[in-house]
């Protein structure tokens, strides 16, 4: 009998966890880059090649999402997806049937302190703005900021738990809410996406697989 009740607690709260709300559908972003005087010569048209300048983002209901790098150049990044059940990005850049991956239980960064900013207009919508600040692996000072509304859709933190790589996880526990800004500044450049468009609805399963 005590089996039976403690099955049947687990299954309780298996399914009170899974059946949280989580947002499914897309988030279009301009991609901003600039770069600083300590940048190598010939570094903004390098990124502008690389990341383009406009993101996709999909959002799957069960924790997997997707980036999709728009005007990006000939071989520049193609797609950066993540699957909740491996903890793990996977990067595709434009003809190249090369895949990398990341392992993002491992943070790349040391944080140094992070805290609440003042709040941004984005989409004539007032939003919340956090920021992190750390230490890479090379030993060069990373400022990332996380913007969001607190009317967005909600987001399932528990979903996201594993994203440890870049403090993910600690924002999507902090908002429960999608960001509408995101930026990463270092010495040398700094990269702002910048939402313009928010569209809750269904994603086909095909925009989730790898190829």
């Amino acid at each position: 009998m005590n089996r039976l009740i403690i099955l049947a607690f687990l299954i309780l709260t298996s399914c009170s966890s899974n059946g949280q709300n989580n947002f499914e559908g897309i988030i279009k972003f301009s991609t901003e880059i600039t770069t600083t005087e300590l940048a190598p010569d010939g570094f903004q048209k390098q990124l502008n090649d690389k990341y383009g300048d406009s993101l996709l983002m999909y959002y799957s209901r069960n924790g997997n999402f997707r980036r999709i790098h728009l005007n990006s150049a000939e071989f520049g990044a193609d797609s950066q997806f993540y699957y909740r059940n491996k903890a793990k990005l996977y990067f595709t850049n434009k003809n190249s049937s090369q895949i990398d991956s990341l392992d993002t239980k491992v943070n790349s960064l040391k944080l140094l302190k992070k805290g609440k900013i003042e709040n941004q207009k984005i989409m004539d919508l007032d939003c919340e703005c956090y920021e992190f600040k750390a230490i890479s692996k090379y030993n060069q000072n990373v400022t990332l900021n996380y913007c969001y509304n607190s009317e967005s859709p909600e987001i399932n933190p528990e979903l996201y738990s594993d994203h440890n790589d870049f403090y993910l996880n600690e924002y999507y526990e902090l908002a429960k809410r999608p960001y509408l800004k995101f930026s990463i500044k270092t010495e040398e450049f700094k990269i702002t996406y910048l939402a313009t468009e928010l569209t809750e609805k269904e994603i086909g399963k095909e925009i989730f697989e790898l190829k």
